[in-house]
């Protein structure tokens, strides 16, 4: 009984985290904006480059990408 119980509980929790995924995702498409967070001093996944004032590197392009199939702004 015992067991049946905690793979049923397992499975109620699973099925949570689906929908709170999905409305994340839903979210983002509804604003049309993607927040993203980086620290831009770890080169060169991120770093700020000072003759333009922006940042650049591996996650900004990955980030970029993503917006762009998402159709949205970053």
């Amino acid at each position: 009984m015992r067991k049946i119980l905690l793979v049923l509980g397992m499975c109620l929790l699973a099925a949570t985290q689906v929908a709170h995924a999905e409305s994340r995702l839903q979210s983002i498409l509804d604003n049309g904006v993607l927040r993203v967070g980086t620290t831009g001093d770890w080169n060169p996944m991120t770093m700020k480059d000072p003759a333009t004032n922006s940042y650049r590197g591996f996650d900004i392009d990955v980030t970029t990408e993503l917006a762009k199939d998402l159709g949205v702004k970053v």
